[in-house]
């Protein structure tokens, strides 16, 4: 199971990654709301939880 952990840590990391650019893409348009700051924060989260488990 540990390869099937990989992945899905993978998957996080890259859903995370296109988060953080959905949110910078609407606000380089200013079309912020508080959806795509909660979906930064969520991201930002996932990442800090995927790097430091991998350490």
């Amino acid at each position: 199971m540990a390869g099937d952990e990989q992945v899905l840590d993978i998957i996080h990391i890259v859903l995370a990654i296109l988060w953080i650019w959905l949110f910078l893409q609407n606000k380089r348009q200013r079309r912020l709301n508080y959806i795509h700051i909660m979906l930064l924060l969520f991201a930002v989260g996932i990442l800090v939880h995927s790097f430091v488990k991998w350490s």
